[in-house]
C-alpha cells in the first residue's frame, strides 16, 4: 500500500455538492479526534459506509498531543494499520492565525480560521490572509461567519448571532475561502437546550441560493458546526455508571438532513464521540471491577472519572497518560481491551452518520489531486 496521504477538503465537499445537484443530497462528516483509537474507529466507520471523511483536530487536541505534526503522524499510522483507501482530509477545527499556519506547515490538508469574534471586515481580512498562505500549498480553508452559542475550546459565545445570507457570497468573494461555517442556530456542546428551537434552516437555504446565483456553489461550500445528535442512550449510560450529565439535547437528525438538503456540505461531530468514549470507559470499569488495580493507566483514568461525574471530554481523564502511547496502536498494552470497545462504539456511530448524511459511495467521486497539484488548481 502506498504511503497514506490526505486530500484537500474542498475536493470531498465538491463530490457532495455534485451528488446533491444530481438528486442525492449529501454532506461529508467531519469527526474530531484526540488519540489513536478514536482515529481508528472513525476510519473503520467510514470504511463500513464506503464514505469519504474529514478527521479534524482542534487547537486543544493539537496541544494535547504536542503539536500538529504529532496529530498528522497519528492519523497516518491509523490509516496504515487499517489500510484505509477512501479519501480523507485532515483538518484544523477552530484555529487562529498562528495555529492555522502551523498546521499548513505540518501536513494538514485543510484548516479553519475562526475569526467570528472579530467584526466583519476584520474577519474577512484574517480569513483572506490564511487563504493566501494555505492555497500556496494546496490546503483548503474554512472560515466562520456569525456566532454559534456555546463553548468550543476557548471560543465562547453566550448567544447566537445568525449569519446574514445576503453576505455569504460576499464573504467567499472577498476571502477566497473554500468553506464557511454559517451560524443558523446550532450550538456547541451537549447542553443545546432551547437552542434547538432557534434552528433557522431558511438561513442555510438562502445562503445556498446566493451561492448558486453567483455560480459559486461548485467551489465554495457551507458548513454546519455544533451538529452532534447527543444520543439520549449514551447520556443515560454515562449516568447509569457513575456520571452526572443533565440538560443535554442534540440536533435532531431530521433537522440535520433538512440543512443538508438546504445546502450544508460538511457536518461537524465532536460531542457524540466524546459521549461514546466516556460511556464506554464508565461501563468498562463497572463491568470489570478491580481491572484498574494492576494498571497505572487504567487507575489514572478511573480516578479522574470518579473525581468528576460531569466530565465528558476524554482529554480530561486521559491527561495523565503518556501522550506518545496514545498516538500508537494500543495492542499488547493494558488499554487494549477497553480501546477495542471504544473503536467499535465509534465505528458504529460514524457508519450510521455517514449513511444519514448521504455520503455513502462518494469515495470514488472525489477527484484524486495531490496537494501540490491543488496549489496549481488554486493558482489557476
Amino acid at each position: 500500500m502506498e504511503k497514506p496521504r490526505f486530500h484537500a477538503m474542498a475536493l470531498l465537499l465538491e463530490a457532495a455538492e455534485i451528488s446533491s445537484l444530481n438528486g442525492k443530497p449529501a454532506a461529508v462528516g467531519a469527526f474530531n479526534v484526540n488519540f489513536f483509537t478514536q482515529a481508528e474507529g472513525i476510519l473503520e466507520g467510514l470504511r463500513r459506509a464506503d464514505a469519504p471523511g474529514i478527521i479534524q483536530a482542534s487547537k486543544g487536541a493539537n496541544k494535547f498531543q504536542g503539536g500538529p505534526d504529532k496529530i498528522a503522524y497519528m492519523i497516518r499510522k491509523a490509516m496504515e494499520k487499517t489500510k484505509h483507501r477512501l479519501p480523507v482530509a485532515l483538518h484544523l477545527d477552530h484555529g487562529d492565525m498562528e495555529k492555522a499556519k502551523e498546521c499548513v506547515d505540518n501536513g494538514y490538508s485543510s484548516v479553519m480560521i475562526d475569526a467570528s469574534n472579530m467584526d466583519y471586515e476584520e474577519n474577512l481580512s484574517s480569513t483572506r490572509d490564511i487563504v493566501k498562505y494555505a492555497h500556496k500549498k494546496g490546503v483548503s480553508v474554512e472560515g466562520e461567519y456569525g456566532k454559534l452559542e456555546g463553548v468550543e475550546e476557548d471560543v465562547v459565545h453566550e448567544r447566537t448571532t445568525y449569519a446574514d445570507p445576503f453576505m455569504v457570497p460576499n464573504f467567499f468573494n472577498k476571502t477566497g475561502a473554500d468553506a464557511l461555517a454559517v451560524a443558523y442556530g446550532t450550538s456547541h456542546g451537549p447542553n443545546k437546550g432551547a437552542g434547538i428551537q432557534k434552528l433557522a434552516i431558511p438561513i442555510v437555504e438562502s445562503s445556498y441560493r446566493g451561492l448558486q446565483a453567483y455560480r459559486l456553489n461548485l467551489k465554495h461550500f457551507l458548513v454546519g458546526h455544533g451538529s452532534s445528535t447527543v444520543p439520549p442512550d449514551l447520556v443515560a449510560e454515562i449516568n447509569n455508571y457513575g456520571g452526572s450529565i443533565a440538560e443535554t439535547h442534540g440536533v435532531p437528525m431530521d433537522k440535520i438532513k433538512a440543512a443538508i438538503v438546504g445546502g450544508i456540505r460538511k457536518v461537524n461531530i465532536d460531542t457524540d464521540l466524546r459521549l461514546g468514549i466516556t460511556a464506554t470507559f464508565r461501563k468498562y470499569f463497572h463491568d470489570h471491577p478491580g481491572a484498574e488495580k494492576p494498571s497505572k493507566s487504567l487507575m489514572s483514568i478511573k480516578q479522574a472519572l470518579d473525581a468528576n461525574p460531569s466530565v465528558i471530554d476524554p482529554r480530561d481523564y486521559l491527561g495523565a497518560l503518556d501522550k506518545s502511547l496514545l498516538r500508537e496502536d494500543p495492542k499488547g498494552t493494558d488499554l487494549e481491551e477497553v480501546m477495542e470497545m471504544l473503536k467499535e462504539r465509534i465505528a458504529s456511530h460514524v457508519e450510521m452518520l455517514a449513511n444519514e448524511f448521504g455520503s455513502v459511495g462518494l469515495g470514488l467521486e472525489v477527484r484524486n489531486i495531490p496537494l501540490e497539484e491543488m496549489a496549481k488548481v488554486y493558482k489557476d
